[in-house]
């Protein structure tokens, strides 16, 4: 053998990305670190608006009450601040009018990037859930809330699929011009048992697969590169269950390859290679070279959105 490890081959996407998309990226954590390297990469992005979300069925709450303007929100108080049961906790507030406020900003401003043209990524967690007794309310986050509060449920897949279908319908109705990408979250949940987050697991790749035989739906295989192709615990971090840096960069070269156009992935190196000299700026409080700020001077010419993060 000439390697270590096992690589499979992903042909190119019909579907292809370029700076003209918004990008936006919904669900678990490992979708907030691909979020960055697309940030880094020049496009308009937004990340999770209601934090990090990790199950199917309160992400598809979320995107189905900003594109109908759902103004109904649950509330709940825990040492003087107040959450919802939608969002996670570090959305909130010191009053329900302000927290009421601050997420119909946030669906709003979701509702405004899916309207454009682009692409959605949605990254599921896991198919376990936590439901308030007597309410029949999923919830997305416990907030810390006791136990006897909540059923603990692992989600059927037809359940997911039911919901997902009709909110995909609503998407599409909403902008025909939207491609819907899913990744299955490599991070294990292992809090609900190694056996227990693989039946979870095995449960959101058959839904997604389904879903991916409607149209303008793909699946990106985040889940099968990290768990196949790097299967060596060096990429992952001293919890061994979190993907390292290393990783995650990895996935977003192989995706890149997949979805960016030639002329993309150019620009795409430019704006990384700026942002790396930025950051080493900062670590040494040195100067920019003038080759530097030309490259900047040029990117922002071309993408009138970039915002350079340089302190005086």
């Amino acid at each position: 053998m000439s390697d270590f490890f096992l690589r499979f081959d992903l042909p190119k996407s019909e579907l292809t990305i370029n700076h003209t998309h918004k990008l936006t990226f919904i669900g678990s954590c490992f979708s907030e670190e691909i979020s960055k390297y697309a940030l880094q990469s020049g496009f308009q992005v937004l990340s999770n608006p209601h934090g990090t979300i990790y199950n199917p069925i309160s992400i598809a709450k979320n995107l189905l009450d900003s594109i109908e303007g759902n103004t109904t929100i649950s509330f709940l108080q825990r040492d003087n601040f107040f959450y919802s049961w939608d969002a996670s906790t570090k959305i909130s507030a010191k009053s329900k009018i302000e927290l009421e406020h601050l997420i119909f900003d946030r669906n709003n401003y979701l509702k405004e990037q899916l309207s454009s043209p682009g692409f959605l990524f949605i990254t599921f967690g896991t198919a376990f859930t936590y439901k308030l007794k007597g309410e029949n309310r999923y919830v997305a986050n416990c907030h810390k809330q006791p136990n006897q509060l909540f059923e603990k449920e692992m989600i059927n897949v037809d359940v997911i699929l039911k919901i997902w279908r009709e909110l995909i319908e609503k998407l599409h109705r909403f902008n025909p011009n939207l491609k819907i990408i899913f990744t299955v979250s490599p991070v294990r949940h292992v809090r609900d048992g190694i056996i227990e987050n693989s039946r979870s697991k095995a449960r959101l790749i058959q839904v997604v697969e389904k879903l991916t035989e409607l149209n303008g739906v793909q699946y990106f295989p985040s889940y099968e590169i990290i768990l196949d192709e790097l299967r060596d615990y060096r990429f992952f971090k001293e919890d061994r269950i979190h993907p390292t840096e290393e990783a995650i960069k990895y996935i977003w070269k192989r995706l890149s390859s997949f979805y960016f156009e030639e002329e993309t992935k150019k620009y795409v190196d430019e704006f990384l290679k700026v942002n790396k000299r930025l950051t080493h700026r900062a670590e040494k409080s040195i100067m920019l070279d003038e080759s530097t700020l030309k490259s900047m001077a040029s990117l922002k010419n071309q993408f009138p959105w970039v915002h350079w993060n340089v302190e005086k």
